[in-house]
């Protein structure tokens, strides 16, 4: 590497940035959020992968002083965007296979918006749920693991979550 820099300094007068330029393997190197895969596919790279999952994060805290509509807009128009972009990965499948996380993080946050045993039970009985599916209002386990409860899944079902206009990104690549 350093006898090709010291050539392109000295003949082309070009100063190389050693942080940004490097040699190896393409799938090893990604450029511009993008890398090609072992199969010669383009993909999203996983260094943006894990910027996508920070803004989920970030998205979907239940600290926000937003109501349930003003979030869901705020996550339409970032995963619009977002798939804007990445809608030219050929390899989809490491996109794909966040969409369960997100709907997690979806659910937690509902979970974790109302504040006590009794709020959350009647939006659960709202949502549809009877019986024993209502015992998770009392739980003291986390929010995390509250929202991969079939109870919580039941409630907020993927489909329920579809009709009130949370988008996946394999809902736009079907349009």
């Amino acid at each position: 590497m350093a006898s090709v820099q010291g050539w392109i300094e000295k003949h082309l007068r070009l100063q190389v940035n050693a942080k940004k330029s490097g040699v190896g393997r393409t799938w090893e190197r990604k450029f511009l959020g993008f890398r090609l895969n072992r199969e010669r596919q383009v993909e999203a790279a996983p260094e943006s992968l894990e910027r996508f999952k920070a803004k989920v994060r970030e998205k979907w805290r239940s600290c926000q002083s937003r109501t349930s509509n003003q979030l869901r807009d705020a996550w339409r128009q970032y995963v619009r965007g977002w798939w804007g972009y990445y809608r030219l990965a050929e390899n989809r499948r490491p996109i794909f296979r966040l969409e369960g996380w997100i709907r997690r993080h979806i659910r937690k946050c509902f979970w974790l918006r109302s504040h006590d045993p009794e709020g959350t039970e009647r939006r659960l009985r709202s949502l549809g749920l009877r019986g024993r599916l209502l015992k998770v209002a009392e739980s003291s386990r986390g929010a995390w693991h509250l929202a991969g409860t079939g109870s919580l899944q039941t409630a907020l079902l993927n489909a329920k979550l579809h009709r009130h206009g949370f988008l996946m990104p394999s809902e736009l690549a079907g349009s």
